[in-house]
């Protein structure tokens, strides 16, 4: 790389940091500057805007703007950042923006930021440079919300191919991770009306039975992480007494139970990095997830790739089935539950199903999703990033996708027969929360206030539910029993067991947690001795 710097007469972004850390390395700067070919005073320039060039990978949000071989800042960084943050968030919510709407959001940004002193108009010069410095191409956006860039997503898997080359990367190395809302308490009779509100996005901010989920799988489907919950309470009464290493689903909260940067950063390095040796993490541009110079192992070998912009619904991998998947298979389980429970009406059975609950039978329904599904899940998004595949046809024909939803629709149909609900309202039931908001959307001076540096005293963790940090819809929290009432109950399970046709392996399995309790019985007795 040292050698190419002395064939070129001008530098790029990208070129000027190699240089600065080279010299963060221990190089000489004499040095430095006879091995690149240029003048000292040079790379005394660079360093003199170093500050200015580390942030560029945050201003220009993408690989191709750091290749720029000029790049001119905003006179107002503040104004510039907070118009930048306002315009992706409005484009990820699928809002058709012109020139002219970005000059008014301007202006209104300066004077919120600058007050009295506010002097800024938005010239078409103004917006061009705008435009230019954070590549914008088109700003006049039109057609549906969230409709696929189907150019990029055609050329996206080659890109991905020669990524995944370069980086000898294996089918188990290559990651993807993605958020969804579940409501996991919804009935048919509330889909379509949560559907057609005009409001959804308020309405299902306020629903106490919504949580946000984030999903990981590596292409293989041989490694699928523990899945991460996002809900309300800091605390919930039901976690009281358990111990949460053991339960399916991580759990961490937020003030309205959405995804946002500081949880994403908490979540990739202490939990995805400590899993992988290498890996390459895919991730689609939702505003929670933090800039990829964010995202990185201290050793290099855990790499973050972003897909390209508004391409999510046609190639991100836990985009073509496997959340559909999931959901249908929470669905049958909670329907399983509803049909178990039958000395309770299905509203008194939902109203126990608490999170605790939702994490075991959200954890049966994970389990559920075979490696064959993942696998045929990224060869139907992204098929020409890999070499051929014996699951490489793509099609929704199989028993994950098709024939499975057809007997859950027929269970759900006679558990809620009291409910007298349509086969297709049934239908549109398994994907209702799919349009369930993830991540925080920031008010103007919510904006404002992030970047002017006011929100920087905040506390890092993430944001409580208020003063009382437990659920509200959870009654008392209940001790454990002790360990010999355990042991009592666990012998006569076992009794009641042996007496079904049922296979031996269930009675191993209980046969093995008597053992358990009865030797952390025998500990605590001989405890009691000394």
């Amino acid at each position: 790389l040292l050698g190419q710097f002395r064939k070129r007469k001008s530098f790029s972004a990208q070129d000027k940091l190699y240089a600065l850390d080279q010299l963060k390395k221990g190089k000489q700067q004499t040095q430095l500057a006879r091995d690149l070919g240029i003048n000292e005073s040079t790379l005394r320039g660079w360093k003199k805007d170093e500050e200015k060039l580390r942030s560029l990978p945050r201003i220009l949000e993408n690989e191709t703007g750091l290749q720029r071989k000029k790049v001119k800042f905003a006179n107002d960084e503040r104004l510039d950042s907070a118009l930048y943050q306002w315009f992706v968030q409005a484009r990820s919510e699928g809002v058709p923006i012109s020139g002219p709407i970005l000059k008014a959001q301007a202006e209104k940004f300066d004077c919120l930021i600058n007050g009295n002193d506010s002097k800024f108009k938005a010239s078409n010069g103004w917006l061009d440079r705008f435009k230019k410095r954070h590549t914008i191409s088109q700003v006049l956006v039109s057609g549906e919300i969230h409709s696929a860039d189907k150019e990029a997503a055609n050329s996206y898997p080659i890109e991905l191919k020669k990524l995944l080359e370069e980086g000898c990367y294996t089918a188990d190395q290559v990651y993807n991770c993605d958020e969804t809302g579940l409501c996991f308490t919804m009935l048919p009779n509330r889909t379509l009306t949560t559907k057609t509100d005009s409001h959804k996005r308020e309405g299902f901010k306020q629903r106490k039975d919504r949580v946000t989920l984030l999903f990981c799988v590596n292409k293989s489907g041989s490694h699928k992480l523990r899945p991460l919950m996002i809900g309300k309470a800091r605390s919930p009464r039901c976690f009281h007494h358990v111990n949460m290493k053991a339960l399916p689903f991580e759990y961490t909260n937020s003030r309205n139970a959405w995804m946002n940067r500081s949880i994403f950063e908490d979540w990739f390095h202490k939990t995805f990095v400590p899993q992988e040796g290498k890996a390459l993490l895919l991730l689609d541009n939702c505003p929670a997830h933090p800039p990829a110079e964010n995202l990185f192992s201290h050793d290099g070998k855990i790499k973050v790739c972003y897909l390209p912009k508004n391409t999510t619904s046609a190639i991100q991998p836990l985009d073509q089935g496997i959340i559909s998947v999931f959901k249908q298979n929470y669905r049958r389980e909670m329907i399983k539950r509803m049909v178990a429970d039958n000395n309770s009406s299905v509203d008194t059975s939902l109203a126990s199903l608490n999170l605790k609950e939702v994490c075991h039978l959200g954890g049966k329904a994970w389990d559920a999703i075979s490696a064959r599904c993942i696998e045929r899940c990224w060869i139907k998004g992204l098929g020409p990033a890999f070499l051929s595949s014996t699951h490489d046809d793509g099609n929704d024909d199989e028993p994950e996708f098709t024939r499975l939803i057809e007997v859950d629709v027929r269970l759900a149909e006679e558990a809620l027969r009291e409910y007298e609900h349509s086969h297709h309202d049934i239908l549109n039931w398994f994907s209702a929360d799919d349009i369930c908001p993830i991540y925080e959307h920031m008010s103007d001076d919510e904006i404002v206030a992030n970047v002017s540096g006011k929100n920087e005293a905040a506390p890092s963790e993430p944001e409580t539910s208020g003063a009382n940090d437990d659920d509200d819809d959870d009654g008392t929290s209940t001790p454990p029993p002790k360990v010999s009432e355990a042991v009592k109950h666990l012998e006569a399970s076992l009794r009641w067991l042996e007496t079904q046709d049922v296979d031996s392996i269930k009675i191993l399995q209980l046969r093995s947690i008597l053992d358990f309790a009865r030797s952390q019985q025998s500990a605590a007795n001989n405890h009691c001795t000394f």
